[in-house]
């Protein structure tokens, strides 16, 4: 759930941190109403914060999970030792406080894949988002998102300074 209510004086930041993220999820909505409707859905989702500024933490994202310089339509497969996804390239979006990589997955389950870093406040924050479909969606995501959090977290982990 959403408010539009606050009382700190970052609202103006806030709410572009609010609007910036939304047109991914109707990305994401378009792509299953057109592609897979009525098919059963879930998802996984895993984040992280980074204590970087956006363009260090997504070069550190890019970088790790192969994304960095990938285009609309190029094929795409995770590296090793990055849970595995295989897919194509369905968008690239790139601000100052916001980066995200859609991919439209053939493996580990159909679907999309939202790869992305955003500054919501004093910390970037990385996440990879899976919105799967498909008869073995449910137990995808299921398997998929400790996998996912365990990777990020470690990412995380290697970006805090040392102390």
């Amino acid at each position: 759930m959403h408010s539009l209510f606050t009382d700190r004086d970052d609202w103006d930041d806030e709410m572009e941190s609010f609007e910036t993220g939304w047109p991914g999820f109707f990305d994401v909505l378009r792509i299953y109403l057109r592609d897979f409707p009525g098919q059963p859905a879930a998802m996984a989702f895993a984040a992280t914060g980074h204590p970087g500024d956006m363009v260090a933490a997504w070069t550190e994202l890019a970088s790790a999970m192969g994304v960095a310089g990938l285009d609309v339509g190029h094929r795409y497969e995770t590296p090793s030792g990055v849970p595995h996804l295989v897919g194509t390239v369905e968008s690239v979006h790139q601000t100052t406080e916001f980066r995200t990589v859609m991919v439209r997955l053939d493996a580990p389950n159909p679907g999309i894949a939202l790869i992305g870093g955003c500054r919501p406040g004093d910390q970037s924050r990385l996440s990879v988002g899976l919105y799967l479909y498909g008869d073995a969606a449910c137990d995808t995501a299921a398997a998929e998102a400790p996998r996912w959090q365990s990777w990020l977290a470690q990412l995380g982990r290697a970006a805090q300074p040392a102390g």
